[in-house]
């Protein structure tokens, strides 16, 4: 009886102890959601959505600290939505009555159609300082309608050409110094048994991507596109024809079934050492990154040959920003925060958390990889067409010209026949006058 009762004592005395601890490890947890803000009852909260986990993450590694140490009234809470639907999820969540203050946006045609709905406003007198952004990365934060900017730029990506050191060392090749030698050294690599060429030939927007990084140059560059959006030329232009082209040379030295190539198998076959290249966008160096990839790689522009209209070029364009939601009920704080992430501070945090080329001056990159991409970048930049320009409309032309290079690479077109057909799913939409201003 006596050792039955002091047994229920204690139970209920652990009991008391435990649901103590779990009130205290749950007054610690809503202490320290938000990002390490000040926990006073007097500070405004505001949230910022994003479509960006890793982007999340980065801002409650220490960047959100950063600036609520400077700005002790305010917190802040980062929430990443699903990146698959979150377009339409900031649809209604900014329509509504619970809506974010601040906004991750993709740049151009998906920023534009949100500037033209009204649920976000220009930021040209909300944000005091433009003056230490890219010309390319305010490009990429206008509304089209009215040329108003309605975000911080967050950074730029370049696209190039991943390649593996070892194999290229082995097999006694450099850096190809034209187009002759880049098909050259793919036709040695494929002879030694390693796949030379991987893209993920399931998805159109990345085949568009990759026929950017290797056609840019060939069809002129930055020349090209004035004359495009001038209405002097468009997308059936010889030169144009000529860089699709490039896509349909490089058939033999792609990977197996490359159609049903996912982006993740892509990598992985890079990452592996099972293909030797890999044309894609900067992002890929923190994905390697965070792979634990045990590669040797470095990166390459596209080389031209003697007569190419331009000479070789990093492929550049602007990637993403921060607007301000027209229902934020905290719109001048909210300002502070804008203000805070278009300075130099947020810029440095930011580019080397998540290794993307910074929009603005006054950033040093850590990485080597990622700094020498940037010092190609700023020598010879040259804005990815489709992403600027043909995402402005459906069908967008992305998505046509990589639906358009799957059929040559299966057989059932030709580069003429599909830069007419981009042209003319384009042609539903697109008026070179809308972007003559550009």
């Amino acid at each position: 009886m006596t050792a039955r009762r002091s047994l229920g004592r204690s139970t209920r005395r652990r009991g008391v102890i435990a649901s103590l601890a779990l009130v205290v490890s749950t007054a610690m947890l809503v202490s320290a959601c938000g990002g390490g803000g000040s926990g006073s009852s007097d500070a405004v909260r505001l949230t910022v959505w994003t479509w960006s986990n890793e982007a999340a993450a980065a801002f409650k590694d220490g960047i959100i600290d950063a600036f609520e140490k400077a700005h002790p009234d305010i917190e802040v809470e980062v929430v990443p939505q699903l990146d698959k639907n979150y377009e339409t999820l900031l649809t209604t969540g900014l329509a509504g009555s619970q809506s974010p203050d601040i906004v991750a946006l993709r740049s151009y045609g998906v920023l534009s159609s949100f500037a033209a709905s009204g649920n976000i406003v220009p930021l040209d007198d909300v944000v005091k300082d433009w003056s230490g952004f890219s010309k390319s990365a305010l490009a990429g934060a206008k509304g089209k309608a009215d040329g108003k900017l309605y975000a911080v730029p967050q950074g730029i990506q370049t696209a190039q050409v991943y390649y593996n050191k070892k194999v290229f060392a082995d097999l006694g090749l450099g850096v190809p110094g034209s187009w002759d030698e880049f098909v050259a050294a793919a036709q040695k690599i494929k002879d030694s048994g390693t796949a030379p060429i991987v893209i993920p030939g399931a998805v159109a927007a990345q085949i568009s991507l990759a026929a950017e990084i290797l056609g840019n140059a060939r069809r002129g560059a930055g020349d090209f596109q004035q004359a495009f959006l001038g209405g002097e030329k468009n997308l059936t232009d010889p030169d144009n024809v000529a860089a699709i082209g490039l896509m349909e040379q490089i058939k033999p030295f792609l990977v197996d079934n490359v159609t049903s190539v996912t982006l993740d198998e892509a990598v992985t076959l890079f990452a592996t050492g099972r293909a030797a290249m890999f044309p894609s966008g900067t992002w890929q160096v923190t994905t390697f990154k965070n792979l634990g990839a045990d590669i040797d790689y470095g990166t390459f522009d596209v080389p031209v040959n003697a007569g190419w209209p331009s000479k070789a070029v990093t492929v550049s364009y602007a990637d993403g920003g921060w607007a301000l939601a027209k229902r934020s009920q905290h719109p001048d704080q909210a300002g502070q925060l804008l203000n805070w992430l278009g300075g130099t501070e947020f810029g440095n945090l930011y580019a080397n958390a998540m290794g993307t080329i910074p929009a603005r001056d006054g950033v040093t990159l850590e990485n080597p990889l990622l700094s020498e991409m940037y010092q190609r970048y700023q020598a010879t930049p040259s804005v990815y067409l489709g992403a600027a320009y043909l995402r402005y409309g459906s069908p967008s032309g992305t998505d046509l010209l990589g639906q358009q290079v799957q059929k040559i690479w299966l057989g059932e077109t030709t580069p003429a026949d599909a830069a007419k057909s981009v042209q003319t799913g384009i042609d539903a939409w697109f008026k070179p006058a809308d972007f003559a201003k550009d």
